[in-house]
């Protein structure tokens, strides 16, 4: 597209100047012809010619004929100075186009060098938040095992169940972010069944006193793994986080598209979604998916995924 556009403005500028240089030209050619009349020795520019006879070559244009006089204009000369514009004319285009091509390489580079900056500044900051946090949870493991060792209260139970929720949704979390810096992705068949299975064991303690059903089949995906897995442990982690009894999970195929329920009751105290569906809406509209929700006595969760 450029290039057209260049080859249109050169186009239209040759034929501009060789208009008003043709008009230019006649203009001259009679100006000398009248002073001609006058002095006859006046000295003529080499391109311009008065002749009494008309020329038999091509290498005149008649500009007019006076009082039996041929005015005649030398055709080489309007060649050379068309010749003389054109080279000009691609001259200076081309030592733009150089100029703003480097100008655009000198940009890019530095946008390239600032996302780098500003990814390496992020991974350091990941970094220094995952060996803070890891830090904090190491002492809470231990301060609840120095509880548990002392008492077994039910309360204690469920201060060391939501530990290992939290710590797996850490853990989860930080994985997230340093493939969210990957540049390419990469893409394999995955068992869904499989996965969601590998998933749900991450979670069998905190699951350990509630009803999970499962009605699951082997359904193949092409898709990168990190991005899967991050999708389906953000729900499936949100339906354990925020379930009181029961947890049912189901999937099928039905025409171009995988669907995955995933329902669960919910508590009094905590109904609602979690940022875990947020996450997964993310990355599953990278692959032209989509997740629907829908909160009553239960809490639906259905996610489509295109084969």
């Amino acid at each position: 597209m450029l290039t057209l556009g260049i080859s249109a403005i050169n186009l239209v500028s040759i034929l501009f100047y060789r208009y008003n240089l043709e008009n230019q030209l006649t203009k001259e050619a009679r100006l000398y012809f009248e002073v001609y009349k006058y002095n006859p020795a006046v000295r003529l520019p080499p391109y311009i010619k008065i002749s009494d006879k008309l020329p038999t070559d091509k290498k005149y244009n008649i500009l007019g004929i006076t009082n039996g006089k041929y005015i005649l204009l030398d055709n080489s000369f309007k060649s050379y100075r068309l010749q003389n514009f054109a080279t000009t004319l691609i001259i200076w285009e081309a030592v733009l186009i150089f100029s703003l091509m480097l100008l655009m390489y000198f940009t890019i580079i530095k946008y390239i060098k600032k996302e780098e900056y500003i990814r390496k500044y992020l991974e350091i900051l990941i970094l220094t938040i995952a060996h803070k946090l890891g830090n904090f949870l190491s002492v809470q493991k231990l301060n609840i095992d120095l509880i548990k060792s002392k008492c077994r209260l039910k309360a204690v139970q469920r201060l060391e169940d939501a530990y290992s929720l939290i710590e797996k949704d850490f853990k989860f979390t930080i994985k997230t972010l340093k493939n969210l810096g990957e540049p390419e992705k990469s893409i394999s068949t995955i068992n869904l069944k499989d996965m969601i299975e590998d998933i749900l064991h991450h979670f069998v303690e905190n699951l350990s006193n509630k009803e999970v059903k499962l009605k699951l089949q082997n359904i193949y995906i092409k898709a990168d793994s990190n991005d899967l897995e991050n999708i389906l442990f953000s729900v499936i982690e949100n339906a354990v986080k925020f379930s009181e009894n029961r947890i049912y999970i189901k999937m099928c195929k039905k025409d171009d598209n995988i669907y995955i329920y995933i329902k669960n009751d919910v508590g009094e105290l905590s109904k609602g979604a979690g940022v875990g569906i947020q996450i997964a809406e993310f990355l599953l509209s990278q692959y032209g998916g989509q997740i629907k929700t829908h909160a009553g006595r239960d809490f639906l969760t259905v996610l489509i995924i295109p084969v």
